[in-house]
């Protein structure tokens, strides 16, 4: 795949990718849509995803992902991204997962839960923490910018552990996404590491040039001759 200059061409190649990842594993999941946001673009569902227990409707699934071109100015990157999961009875969600870019205090991938533990509460209190009885206020890390959980381990989350109604293809169409995925992130691992080494390389070679301690001066070959034996 070769990088294509256009953010919202890139964009909507996503949009595209995620209609299908969602259309193959949840019921009446809407289309995805690539649009313009100041100089970035957002891609989301056209509304919430509906989750069904049974057939009746019981949460909702918010996805969205606010992108643009890398440093370089070759390929789509996400400068945010959040996927929460909102029960019908309370418009709070039960959990958040979020990743921020440029993060300064919070890890830029975590998981915000949104509920209640005494112990927890009573732990943060003893911390002084300014919001100790609000579990959600606890930014857990997970994996990193590059490593964080994609939308296809949320959707097995949702399938697994709390047992949302899926399509019969769902299993495939994450395990396809996550391969994906993951791909899509050790290139841009490799990207960022022979960018990091190239930016080495003119430091390295005036260190050449200019080392800090001054070279040992070689000392001059001593030839010797070989011991010559005589025969009898």
């Amino acid at each position: 795949m070769s990088p294509n200059h256009s953010l919202y061409g890139q964009a909507s190649a996503f949009a595209d990718e995620l209609t299908l990842l969602l259309s193959r594993s949840l019921p009446d999941a809407p289309a995805a849509i690539a649009s313009i946001s100041g100089d970035r673009v957002v891609v989301q569902p056209e509304h919430p995803v509906h989750l069904y227990i049974g057939g009746a409707k019981r949460a909702t699934l918010g996805v969205r992902f606010r992108c643009e071109l890398d440093s370089r100015g070759d390929w789509l990157a996400v400068e945010n991204s959040s996927f929460d999961v909102r029960a019908d009875v309370d418009r709070t969600p039960v959990l958040r997962f979020e990743y921020i870019r440029q993060a300064n205090r919070a890890p830029a991938a975590h998981v915000q839960v949104h509920a209640h533990r005494g112990a927890l509460s009573l732990l943060l209190a003893q911390a002084n923490h300014h919001k100790a009885h609000d579990m959600s206020a606890l930014h857990i890390p997970v994996g990193g910018a590059r490593f964080r959980p994609c939308i296809e381990d949320v959707i097995q989350m949702l399938a697994e552990e709390f047992g949302f109604d899926t399509l019969g293809t769902w299993r495939q169409a994450v395990a396809e996404g996550r391969e994906s995925w993951r791909r899509k992130q050790v290139r841009a691992v490799v990207r960022d590491w022979l960018s990091a080494r190239s930016s080495r390389r003119p430091r390295l070679a005036r260190l050449h040039r200019h080392p800090t301690s001054p070279r040992r001066r070689r000392r001059p070959h001593r030839r010797t001759h070989p011991l010559v034996t005589l025969g009898a």
